[in-house]
């Protein structure tokens, strides 16, 4: 039997297709998939799943409070018992969950930047991380914006993978972290931390807040997705009313004088 040349062409075609399909194990994944408001992560179907690796994604090198225009850098490790892992990252503004700030990857990180049609910016693995060749861990930098006075959440996400070179036995761990943005002005002219109580932290129906004396302020409750849950302006000493909010774990953004405080809080 012959085939012609287009039929021969197509069959290879089809089989080059099916085995890139087969093989993201995790190497410069598609961007999309921190498991931020209105995205999945790579466990979504038809890509990675039926793992069970357990263990964390940590992320450090940026604090509760940050400034804007200024530069911090990032380490994100995958700490789990898996084999291979790679990672994706996105930093969204609260309320809107446009972009935050702007990644680098400087040059040798092993860290790519790429975006998506939405404006949103993501940083990932150039190459995935062996557990067997040390730490799987990734540096790179994230700019604050140059507008202040706004909370963002990074959202980050690694795939815990088994090495197969394909999309099968691999699952994810994610995380967030929530930031307040302060103006540059604030931070010479005012310390960071915000002298103020929140109790209890197991909270059911009221949640108490005390500032210093004399001071005012504003109150934001965020979810654990980053959007605005509750808000308040704030006296000295201040109840408030969470009996109507669904059970989970929040985070306090409290703001005042140009201080700020930051502090997680569980609803019963």
């Amino acid at each position: 039997m012959k085939f012609s040349t287009t039929s021969t062409l197509l069959v290879f075609l089809a089989a080059g297709f099916l085995l890139i399909n087969s093989t993201r194990d995790p190497n410069n994944p598609q961007n999309g998939n921190t498991g931020a408001p209105g995205e999945q992560t790579c466990a979504k179907s038809g890509c990675h799943s039926g793992g069970s690796y357990s263990g964390t994604v940590n992320f450090t090198g940026v604090p509760d409070t940050v400034v804007v225009n200024q530069t911090y850098n990032v380490s994100l490790t995958n700490a789990s018992n898996a084999p291979k892992a790679g990672f994706q990252l996105t930093c969204l503004t609260n309320g809107t969950n446009a972009m935050s700030g702007s990644l680098v990857a400087p040059q040798g990180s092993g860290v790519n930047i790429g975006s998506t049609s939405n404006g949103r910016k993501y940083a990932r693995q150039a190459t995935p991380k062996l557990a067997s060749q040390g730490p799987m861990t990734w540096n790179f930098q994230w700019k604050a914006p140059a507008t202040g006075g706004v909370s963002a959440t990074f959202y980050y996400v690694s795939l815990c993978a088994n090495n197969n070179n394909g999309k099968t036995g691999d699952n994810v761990v994610q995380a967030t972290k929530q930031v307040y943005i302060k103006s540059a002005s604030v931070a010479t002219n005012a310390p960071e931390a915000l002298n103020a109580r929140i109790y209890p932290t197991l909270a059911n129906d009221v949640l108490n807040i005390e500032l210093e004396e004399g001071f005012e302020g504003n109150f934001i409750l965020f979810s654990m997705e980053g959007k605005p849950a509750m808000q308040a302006s704030l006296k000295s000493i201040n109840s408030l009313d969470i009996s109507q909010l669904p059970k989970g774990v929040y985070t306090a953004h409290i703001s005042s004088k140009g201080r700020s405080k930051v502090q997680k809080i569980v609803v019963e």
